[in-house]
């Protein structure tokens, strides 16, 4: 198990630092080589010192080596904060926890990684924390934010190399006691696939929203304006609505169901758990509005069987995919004997008749895979790396998409500019708070880019 920083946060941070540096070496030569005032000099130096100071610990945190390397032999780390190599019988405790809570903070912090060194091992520098097991010393490798590696995948790997000195105190990456997890579902190559299908019905929703909502509510409004200057901003804001609530009818109809394909699941109890990493999403399976619909019943989800719950005016609300919706392929038995379990211990009816129909699928899903459960912590296969590229690929070419229809929303505010003082100014400002938010997206596709090519540069160096 090989633990990095992401190249592309210390690609990012050095050439901010040195941009800052240069910027600073550039006012110090004009401060010096120019005639200023006392208060020309004073700002100018509260600049270099800022430069300098910003920019040069931005520097220091992108050069500063950190590899953690740990295997069946130990540990070898080189971070800022150690220089050690030790054996497994050098340490005692391996404890993942959360971040202790400070009066001044906001949102919560990263969980830590804290290795307790075992009696009369020194590690060269001071254990300043306390292990939250039994609060022997130790000392703070990382941030779980601070590596580029699966959270959930790490915790499994120290699980399996670390055995009993190994102490998961971290909510989001604990599995409660007794839970049932459900198995990844599609798994590939069925999970490919999928991905694939949504794509291309996602590129087919744009075109027709673009094609059939926005072209023609642009058009609607050009022609009133030449109209009318009221007839025209009447027009506009009617069709602001129209394409407001089509754009959020189909992100609701047809957005989710990535979102549960992606998601994983487990079963706590009498609860039904999605998205595990917050372990804030919480069905209850006891309180009699859970339903199982069949494909078709919902829009948006294919073939795909769903269990669901009865939300705000009676709307079902999907929790969980129970079949593949390209294929409608079941999920596995064990999975639906887990939920089927649950739902029949309720006291409400509809709980239980929801398990009945789920009994009627097990005899049709397939068996359970075997595994070995036993993580691995290899690097990451080739392919792994190619997919990534390919999605990272796939985002920037969403953003140069995108800004079509930030062009196309410009073009339509200089044509109706040239009949109306009021409409075409208005898609202008329309266009311009648009392209702001494109230039966000867009860096943030460009990084995602970067970060691909740099993860893949650097793998051979790992």
């Amino acid at each position: 198990m090989k633990l990095r920083r992401p190249y592309i946060d210390r690609v990012v941070a050095l050439l901010f630092g040195m941009l800052l540096l240069a910027g600073a070496a550039s006012v110090a030569y004009r401060t010096v080589t120019e005639k200023i005032g006392w208060f020309g000099l004073f700002f100018c130096g509260a600049v270099v010192l800022f430069g300098l100071a910003i920019g040069g610990s931005l520097v220091r945190h992108a050069v500063l080596p950190f590899r953690v390397d740990v295997d069946t032999q130990g540990w070898s780390v080189r971070t800022p904060k150690l220089n050690h190599h030790l054996r497994w019988d050098e340490i005692a405790a391996v404890v993942l926890a959360e971040a202790p809570a400070t009066a001044r903070q906001r949102a919560a912090a990263s969980p830590r990684l804290l290795l307790v060194p075992a009696a009369g091992v020194s590690l060269g520098v001071p254990l300043t924390e306390e292990s939250p097991v039994d609060g022997q010393a130790a000392v703070e490798l990382f941030r779980l934010n601070e590596v580029d590696y699966e959270e959930g995948q790490l915790a499994r790997n120290l699980a399996a190399m670390a055995g009993e000195s190994f102490h998961n105190l971290c909510r989001k990456l604990n599995r409660p006691a007794g839970a049932i997890p459900l198995h990844r579902f599609p798994d590939e190559p069925d999970r490919t696939r999928l991905t694939r299908w949504l794509d291309r019905r996602k590129a087919l929703l744009f075109a027709g929203w673009y094609l059939l909502v926005l072209i023609p509510s642009l058009l609607l409004i050009g022609l009133a304006a030449q109209r009318s200057e009221l007839l025209g901003s009447v027009v506009l804001v009617v069709c602001v609505v129209v394409i407001g609530s089509a754009t959020f009818k189909i992100w609701l109809t047809f957005g989710r169901c990535r979102n549960l394909a992606d998601g994983a699941a487990m079963v706590d109890g009498a609860d039904l758990v999605t998205g595990i990493d917050n372990l804030g999403d919480r069905t209850s399976l006891h309180s009699g509005i859970v339903n199982v619909l069949q494909p078709g019943s919902l829009k948006g989800y294919g073939k795909a069987w769903l269990l669901t719950h009865t939300g705000h005016k009676g709307r079902p609300i999907p929790d969980l995919l129970l079949s593949d919706p390209r294929t409608g392929r079941l999920r596995s038995r064990d999975d639906l004997r887990a939920l089927e379990a649950a739902l029949r211990a309720s006291s409400h009816e509809r709980d239980r008749a929801a398990a009945r129909q789920l009994d009627e699928l097990v005899t049709q899903a397939p068996a359970s895979e075997a595994s070995s459960g036993t993580p691995s912590s290899e690097a990451l296969p080739a392919s792994a790396y190619a997919l990534a590229l390919w999605h990272a690929l796939k985002g920037l070419g969403r953003a140069v998409v995108l800004l079509g229809v930030v062009l196309t929303v410009a073009l339509a505010g200089g044509w109706a500019g040239e009949s109306s003082a009021f409409v075409g100014p208005a898609l202008f400002v329309a266009a311009i708070c648009l392209f702001g938010v494109w230039i966000l997206y867009a860096l943030y596709r460009t990084l995602g880019l970067l970060d691909a090519l740099l993860t893949i540069a650097a793998r051979p160096f790992r």
